[in-house]
């Protein structure tokens, strides 16, 4: 077989990405390029339940440059999956029905466990993490995925409505935050994940917690004052509790002009940063772990993946 290029799309409520690899004989890959682009697809979605025609139009704009990309590379294969935006919104049929007519092929809205799922593989492949209970979490702009399992593969699997765009839309409305408000979103964020813990309280202490996805890449790359985000830097690294408290400090004394100045933070999330650090920092204190391990691949990595599998 002699090496096809290929691309994986996420379309996300916050960000979309797109992974553009070469696969050569024997399921070995090579990345040409690892794109990602904050339109906000999924901006008011929560309150509105509709994709509006500002955030359509920007992530219209995204993947066009996406394909772009992939018609430059000579990319013959596209797959795109959307998740919670597409799922929520009583709109998301139209939508895609415009957004497959850009691509020239459909779009595949896929179930938080299937989201999750994907998560697991790619954390299992990307990560030498061999032998151990792993608890993987996926924390969106709508949603957030928690997925147990170990070298077998998934154990179970479980999404909840609690993402970075949905908590600051719906609950953080001053500039800079008040105090209550944060205050609400911690008792908020309590309130949904109680329902975890009969069912992982006697294995929570013996998980290995593994954080994808771009808030827990944002932390890691503003604790080591990224001016340039580094794969290799994030990639792997320990992300500590007191870490993550400390940032949720930094972000809540902070305008959101002010956050935009911080190294390592993309601007484009200086406004959902901080509903997303607090959501991991009431995560991890649920959890009762002092650190989680990061992996900077997620979805789209899944998707590879699960295509290399079906090649070998």
């Amino acid at each position: 077989m002699s090496p096809r290029r290929s691309a994986f799309i996420d379309i996300g409520t916050n960000a979309i990405l797109c992974l553009i690899v070469e696969i050569g004989d024997g399921g070995q890959f090579r990345v040409l390029e690892d794109l990602a682009e904050i339109p906000r697809l999924g901006e008011r979605v929560d309150q509105t339940k509709r994709i509006g025609a500002a955030g359509e139009r920007r992530s219209t704009e995204v993947i066009d440059g996406y394909l772009s990309q992939c018609r430059s590379l000579g990319v013959e294969e596209i797959i795109a999956v959307g998740t919670s935006a597409l799922r929520d919104a009583h709109n998301s049929g139209e939508v895609r029905v415009r957004l497959n007519a850009r691509l020239g092929f459909d779009i595949r809205v896929i179930s938080g466990e299937e989201e999750a799922a994907y998560s697991f593989l790619s954390v299992q492949r990307g990560l030498p993490l061999e032998g151990r209970e792993l608890l993987v979490i996926d924390v969106g702009g709508g949603s957030t995925e928690f997925i147990r399992g170990n070298d077998s593969g998934v154990a179970e699997a479980l999404s909840v409505d609690l993402g970075a765009v949905r908590l600051t839309e719906r609950l953080l409305r001053s500039d800079p935050v008040k105090p209550e408000e944060y205050e609400g979103m911690v008792a908020l964020i309590d309130r949904e994940l109680a329902p975890l813990r009969e069912r992982w309280r006697k294995s929570g202490s013996s998980l290995t917690l593994v954080g994808i996805a771009g808030t827990f890449t944002t932390l890691a790359a503003v604790e080591k004052k990224l001016m340039r985000y580094s794969h290799s830097e994030v990639h792997g690294s320990r992300l500590t509790l007191a870490e993550v408290r400390r940032q949720a400090r930094l972000f809540l004394n902070k305008t959101v002009a002010e956050r935009k100045e911080i190294p390592g933070l993309e601007p484009k999330r200086a406004d959902v940063i901080l509903a997303g650090a607090c959501l991991i920092e009431r995560i991890m204190t649920f959890f009762h772990t002092e650190d989680v391990i990061v992996s900077d691949q997620g979805v789209r990595y899944g998707l590879l993946y699960e295509q290399l599998d079906r090649l070998t």
